[in-house]
């Protein structure tokens, strides 16, 4: 069996209701305007309005949050990482 499958993370929308985040390993930081987590991909940060996280569960890496989603932008790593490698 290959151990080196790539991780990843995926995220579902139903549109006016909110959305799911799936692969998340962590939570950075969070407003009710923006969420910055950590995934098995790498960094998600998603902007929006009236964000109101209903779920984190870090075992099963779900995060459930209500409210309407603008933007999301990915990344590989963070700024600091790169900087300090």
């Amino acid at each position: 069996m290959d151990n080196n499958k790539s991780k990843s993370s995926s995220i579902s929308v139903v549109f006016g209701k909110g959305f799911t985040v799936n692969g998340v390993t962590g939570v950075i930081s969070g407003t009710d305007r923006e969420l910055v987590l950590r995934t098995e991909g790498g960094t998600l940060k998603l902007r929006g309005e009236n964000f109101d996280v209903n779920k984190v569960d870090l075992e099963t890496g779900v995060v459930e949050v209500k409210g309407s989603l603008l933007s999301l932008v990915r990344g590989k790593s963070s700024l600091a990482k790169r900087l300090f490698r």
